[in-house]
């Protein structure tokens, strides 16, 4: 069957041979309890080793709880997979060296994330870290696609999208490299059928494999991201801003970024309708700085921008960091690096 835009949907839907033994398994653990021992005892062990399905009761010694890389994507051309997480898995709790984006395309499913229980719905994309326990349960007919992505794949592909003097960035790296409890993000993007359609067509590459299929998914994964970050910036929930109301981490560091040059901690704290003292508890717990070092940082990239990017006198990089004073810039800008503004141009200058 060739997966086309207009069969995509039969095909994600339809069940599979491993999802019908699961679903099976399943209905005769939780409908008959009473005759469950003899129907483990009747299944086919070779069968259920050749295609290495996981049942509990058997005690599967082949699934193991940590997935490292080079394993993962030992017969998998390119640094990217795709697959559809088969319904009526058992529940397994594991790591992984990679990077895994859960896309729920149909209905809701339950998932643990170090312990922490979450309800995804319909539209919502979950980034999962390396090295973040996590669990996916699917008991009816919900669809949820997975896609994996290498490490340096992941950094490549998201992180360039944004700017390293870009605050949002900051926090991403906060959220998905800080060892945290219950490290996650997700984009609640509902019925966007932007962000759907180029799941579709993600999948639809990745199951083609026709020429160039690792450039293109590349490529795809990038525009994917870029669909998430325009429509769906605001629209970001992860454990450090879960509980911050209508003003979410992403959008007061967007509104940092834009009023860096003058902003203060009260002009900040009054426009989302905090109290200054809890304004600077709520950006010290969802980003592992305070507001000072989060606007000293946008400036002082602001300032390295400028010096690699343009012939502006060290006196105009300096007003357009937001500085007032040169000699605390300068004396910034050399304990943040280690060198001169006017050292850092010249090396940045003696590397091309």
């Amino acid at each position: 069957m060739e997966i086309r835009k207009e069969n995509f949907y039969e095909y994600i839907t339809a069940y599979e041979e491993d999802e019908l033994f699961y679903r099976d398994l399943y209905i005769q653990e939780h409908t008959h309890p009473e005759t469950f021992p003899q129907y483990i005892a009747s299944l086919d062990r070779n069968y259920i080793r050749d295609r290495k399905l996981f049942v509990p009761a058997l005690g599967n010694p082949e699934w193991i709880p940590y997935l490292d890389e080079a394993a993962t994507f030992l017969n998998i051309p390119g640094n990217i997979l795709l697959s559809k997480h088969y319904r009526y898995t058992p529940g397994y709790t594991h790591e992984h060296e990679f990077f895994e984006i859960l896309c729920i395309y149909e209905g809701e499913v339950r998932t643990l994330i170090q312990g922490m229980e979450h309800h995804l719905k319909a539209g919502d994309i979950c980034i999962i870290p390396p090295d973040t326990s996590h669990r996916l349960e699917i008991f009816d007919d919900s669809i949820a696609i997975n896609i994996i992505v290498r490490r340096s794949t992941f950094q490549s592909t998201f992180f360039q999208l944004l700017a390293a003097d870009n605050a949002l960035s900051q926090f991403f790296t906060h959220v998905l490299y800080r060892k945290t409890k219950g490290n996650y993000l997700i984009f609640h993007t509902g019925c966007d059928d932007r962000v759907r359609s180029s799941l579709e067509d993600l999948y639809i590459e990745y199951l083609s494999r026709q020429k160039y299929s690792t450039a293109f998914l590349n490529t795809m994964l990038m525009m994917f991201w870029a669909q998430l970050l325009r429509y769906h910036e605001n629209d970001i929930q992860c454990m450090l801003t879960k509980e911050y109301g209508s003003a979410s981490i992403t959008s007061i560091l967007n509104y940092l970024s834009a009023n860096y040059q003058s902003v203060t901690l009260g002009e900040a704290a009054g426009h989302f309708g905090f109290s200054a003292p809890h304004f600077s508890t709520l950006i010290k717990e969802g980003t592992g700085r305070t507001f000072l070092q989060i606007i000293r940082d946008i400036k002082l990239g602001q300032a390295c921008r400028a010096l690699k990017e343009t012939r502006l006198p060290i006196s105009s990089v300096c007003e357009l960091a937001g500085y007032k004073n040169p000699e605390h810039f300068m004396r910034t800008f050399k304990t943040a690096y280690g060198m001169t503004p006017g050292e850092y141009r010249k090396a940045g200058r003696e590397r091309l």
